[in-house]
């Protein structure tokens, strides 16, 4: 025989159906908001790679000020030579994937007379040189405070590499991790 619910128990039910009915409206705005989030947070780090050839546009000069304590870095001084661009954050797992290889490249590159420049986005100066120490990272680099370096070139995503060659003019942009061979290639054809 089937027992028959007591008082008490429809008054728990009752309860319940109340606080759900009053928690859905909640839950419904906290997904719908989650929904709309979740790509900005897939944008922020790239994973695929992916480059191309620029036409003749003029780098965009910028000036940074050096962690390293060298004063400023400021792009249009080095013209006469190629010049790398990389922008990371920490919190950017591609950007500590291709870290080393960039300072390997920079290392065997900068006696032929190339710069390389790194360029922290959306990020604070502990965070980013904890990265650059991490990495042992020694190129000139520092943050773009304000994010006009960012919006100058137009970046969505981490990390970006430009090569820019001896007369300002960017030759070649990659999104996603660079790669030594990549590295060497593009700097080759600026040489």
């Amino acid at each position: 025989m089937r027992r028959r619910a007591s008082i008490k128990d429809e008054a728990k039910a009752v309860y319940l159906m109340r606080k759900w009915r009053r928690n859905s409206g909640r839950i419904r705005f906290l997904g719908v908001v989650l929904l709309l989030f979740i790509p900005f947070f897939l944008q922020g780090c790239q994973d695929e790679d992916g480059g191309a050839t620029a036409g003749r546009s003029l780098a965009p000069d910028f000036t940074i000020t050096r962690f390293d304590g060298g004063g400023e870095f400021r792009l249009g001084d080095h013209r006469g030579g190629p010049v790398v661009i990389n922008f990371f954050a920490s919190w950017c797992t591609t950007c500590g994937i291709e870290a080393n290889g960039l300072e390997k490249v920079y290392q065997e590159y900068v006696a032929k007379g190339a710069m390389f420049v790194g360029v922290g986005i959306d990020d604070t100066e502990i965070m980013a040189r904890q990265f650059l120490a991490k990495n042992s990272i020694t190129y000139p680099s520092g943050l773009d405070l304000t994010g006009s370096i960012k919006r100058d070139y137009g970046l969505h995503g981490l990390p970006y590499t430009f090569f820019v060659d001896r007369e300002g003019y960017i030759t070649y942009v990659h999104s996603g991790a660079v790669t030594e061979t990549l590295l060497k290639y593009e700097l080759e054809k600026l040489l």
